[in-house]
């Protein structure tokens, strides 16, 4: 791996980022941890430099659902350096409360894809380079359920946004699984359209199987407190066990476009990192130019590939 490859990783303080930022600084990547809390990726960046002094770590703030702060990230990106090798678009929310952000969109489809969207969007040429690069979706679990789709005809889930599968008594669970979804779905169209634009630059999809971090920042109390027993028994894996698939699809040579990485244990709950299925629906053209031409009107751009 060249020593002087840059690594951007979204949500890079805590749970998966924080560990796929610690397992790219150990192998050399110099990594930008685009964060929203200044304090939380200082804390971040200090606790893995006590365990390997010499990692290279950047820090630019980025918040997804402020779309003037994903153009200062991409500003200032660019004005610190030339070029990109890895962009990991890691950070997300699920199960909040009912939100619509001052972009007029559900809280999770905004930060969870729009947001990304618009981010690859604006740091898509520094990532084309002589040398393969890489795009890094999270997806989730979440988005191969049966319920995972898009809902065009009600985006934000007005007036349904409670209904339907309940995770540890969070709500919104329908909508998340739609970002996540789309997850997969912007990464099947931006591979196609990165193939061919003739670039050297691959669009891959992970999930990390049952992992226990921050995500759950949003359930009942009550059920937070049984949590610790309950992780176990649902095959829950540490976040660093959860970011091992986004490490692969990051690292791993034998990656293509259009893979889709996860556990390859029972069910994708946990196991060794490899080549899971795609659900069905992410082979659906139409589908996939749809929600990528949803995704331009609602910021407003066109997102040039070529």
């Amino acid at each position: 791996m060249d020593q002087n490859a840059i690594a951007v990783v979204t949500g890079a303080n805590t749970g998966l980022g924080f560990e796929t930022a610690r397992g790219l600084a150990g192998e050399g990547f110099t990594v930008v941890l685009a964060c929203r809390s200044e304090a939380k990726a200082k804390a971040a960046m200090d606790k893995i430099k006590a365990r390997n002094p010499g990692a290279k770590l950047d820090f630019i703030p980025l918040d997804l659902v402020d779309r003037q702060s994903i153009r200062d990230f991409a500003e200032a990106f660019g004005n610190r350096y030339r070029y990109l090798n890895l962009l990991v678009n890691n950070a997300g929310v699920m199960g909040p409360p009912y939100t619509i952000t001052a972009n007029g969109l559900e809280l999770q489809f905004d930060a969870n894809h729009i947001g990304h969207f618009y981010l690859t969007s604006l740091l898509i040429d520094k990532l084309d380079q002589e040398v393969e690069t890489r795009i890094i979706n999270v997806s989730s679990l979440a988005g191969k359920r049966e319920w995972a789709d898009i809902y065009f005809d009600n985006l934000n889930f007005e007036g349904n946004y409670e209904e339907g599968f309940k995770l540890f008594g969070l709500t919104g669970m329908v909508a998340y699984s739609q970002s996540k979804f789309a997850n997969i779905l912007f990464t099947m169209e931006l591979k196609d359209r990165l193939e061919q634009a003739g670039r050297k630059i691959k669009a891959v999809v992970v999930h990390p199987g049952i992992s226990h971090t921050d995500l759950g920042r949003y359930v009942p109390f009550p059920m937070s407190l049984l949590a610790p027993i309950v992780a176990p028994i649902m095959g829950m894996s540490k976040p660093s066990k959860g970011a091992e698939p986004t490490l692969y699809g990051a690292l791993h040579p034998d990656v293509n476009a259009g893979d889709f990485i996860g556990p390859t244990g029972k069910e994708e709950r946990g196991g060794p990192p490899g080549l899971v299925p795609l659900p069905d629906k992410a082979f659906d053209k139409a589908l996939c130019e749809r929600l990528w031409a949803l995704s331009e009107d609602k910021l407003g751009i066109s997102f040039q590939t070529n």
